[in-house]
């Protein structure tokens, strides 16, 4: 199997993987958001975001470089990982701490702050956020291998949803909820940390120079990583402090449904990073073009009908959902559909950015771009509440990616302009068919999804290193079909 072919798989079994555990995940959403209420949710949803804050702490930067130098160098892997596993431990448990202790100074005694101090043991256990299980990844994400981790993944969201369901169907408090869902996530850690050791084999120890070392060429990513988490995480928070719980219940409700989506652009990432990295260690510019062109018309074609389907049916998804009482957050669901398309963009620009050795200029770019978010929430939230805040987040997005454009030019060049275009095209005929054709919307949805992928496949409106990847993907799986 050649690389092309084992970075398609391995993109396979992540898209297949993370899109099944982000369906459990929206079903457990749906649950949750029916039995708490508007402001139920809107605590819970709150409690999650303070606690992610302190998240990307716990790493700084280090899982990329862990999978970038990998990539260059399994030789490494033993060292690397023995000596990061040690100082991640210290980092998520000093996180941890300051978490507790800052939540106990910011937030009044009551529900909101046991539940707090509960939710911020996320940051051993999470596989959805940074934490220090995350570096459990590490040696199968930088060997084009994440069948196992996916696997471990997808048992550990499916168990943890039944247990949090049943828990919340009897009514327990909001602490206990979070308590058991995160609970739930232990024997899944410790399973996948059995392969881990077998796979990479460690050298544990305690080295402090070996720390700084890679503390170096991580900070400028971590940075880059804390400015995109006070972007990502900023709404919320000013929802809360601006407008209150019913807000970010609101707010929360769309968001959770795009953010779900965020599977697709990462699953074209987490191969491209290692091989990006790899082909520019060796040297060769023109294969780091395409392979950055064919990865953003991927990701274009994927948005599109996103695009579409939010400003169609915005309304009847967040109904069929949330029910009557989330009927207001169709709006903020358009709005957030079309930041969506833009976000597809920016993880293959800001991945093959990391590749090249650019963090320190996106360091630069993703702090004016939280800023910018953090200036335009405060400017739209007081008159248009949760609304303001979904526009808030389409302009800071699609500022973000005009100066991506410009920053990554000099090096990888443009994404094919000619490819997006033509998926356009694409798209708009879809919706025609939505739009036109009197049948049944579930008739309809088939038929413009069936036909956008032809048009976009046959007329071009992916690269050709784009129609390589999703060739190279239904080719591995034909000859590969009992997996790793």
């Amino acid at each position: 199997m050649n690389r092309m072919e084992q970075a398609a798989r391995n993109s396979g079994w992540v898209f297949v993987g993370r899109g099944a555990e982000r369906l459990i995940r929206i079903v457990v959403v749906v649950v949750l958001a029916r039995i708490l209420g508007v402001r139920g949710f809107g605590v819970y949803s709150f409690v999650f975001a303070f606690a992610e804050v302190f998240a990307i702490f716990t790493d700084v930067g280090l899982q990329t470089v862990l999978v970038r130098e990998i990539a260059r160098d399994r030789e490494s892997a033993p060292r690397l990982l023995g000596s990061a596993l040690v100082l991640k431990t210290v980092m998520a448990a000093s996180c941890w701490i300051a978490a507790c202790l800052i939540a106990i100074w910011l937030i009044p005694a009551g529900e909101s702050l046991w539940s707090v101090l509960v939710a911020s043991l996320l940051l051993f256990v999470s596989f959805r956020v940074t934490s220090l299980r995350t570096i459990l990844d590490a040696p199968f994400e930088a060997g084009l291998r994440m069948a196992v981790p996916i696997r471990i993944g997808v048992l550990t969201e499916l168990a943890s949803a039944v247990c949090l369901i049943a828990a919340a169907l009897a009514r327990w408090p909001l602490p206990a909820l979070i308590g058991v869902q995160l609970g739930v996530f232990l024997p899944g850690g410790l399973w996948l940390g059995l392969h881990f050791f077998r796979e990479a084999r460690p050298v544990i120890r305690f080295d402090p120079r070996h720390w700084l070392g890679l503390l170096r060429m991580a900070i400028p990513i971590g940075a880059a990583n804390i400015f995109l988490i006070a972007y990502t995480r900023s709404d919320l928070l000013m929802l809360e402090w601006l407008s209150g719980d019913s807000s970010v219940g609101m707010y929360s409700a769309a968001y959770k449904l795009t953010g779900s989506l965020a599977i697709v652009p990462m699953a074209i990432t987490v191969s491209l990073l290692p091989m990006i990295s790899r082909a520019f260690e060796e040297g060769d510019g023109e294969m780091v073009r395409k392979m950055y062109r064919g990865a953003a018309s991927l990701a274009v074609a994927a948005g599109l009908p996103i695009l579409i389907g939010g400003l169609i049916f915005s309304r009847e998804i967040i109904g069929a959902v949330y029910g009557p009482k989330f009927a207001p957050a169709a709006d903020a669901l358009s709005v957030l559909g079309a930041a969506t398309i833009l976000s597809f963009i920016l993880y293959v620009m800001t991945t093959t950015g990391v590749a090249v050795g650019m963090a320190g200029l996106f360091t630069v770019y993703a702090g004016v771009l939280a800023l910018l978010n953090i200036v335009l929430n405060a400017a739209l939230i007081p008159s248009f509440d949760f609304l303001g805040a979904s526009w808030a987040t389409l302009i800071a997005e699609g500022f973000m990616l005009a100066a991506g454009l410009a920053v990554l030019r000099p090096n990888v060049g443009l994404p094919s302009g000619g490819a997006a275009l033509r998926a356009a095209g694409a798209a708009a005929a879809s919706a025609a068919v939505l739009v036109w054709i009197p049948a049944p919307l579930g008739v309809n949805l088939f038929i413009a999804l069936v036909l956008y992928a032809t048009l976009v496949y046959k007329g071009r409106g992916l690269t050709p290193e784009g129609v390589a990847a999703v060739q190279s993907l239904f080719v591995s799986k034909f000859r590969h079909p009992r997996g790793e």
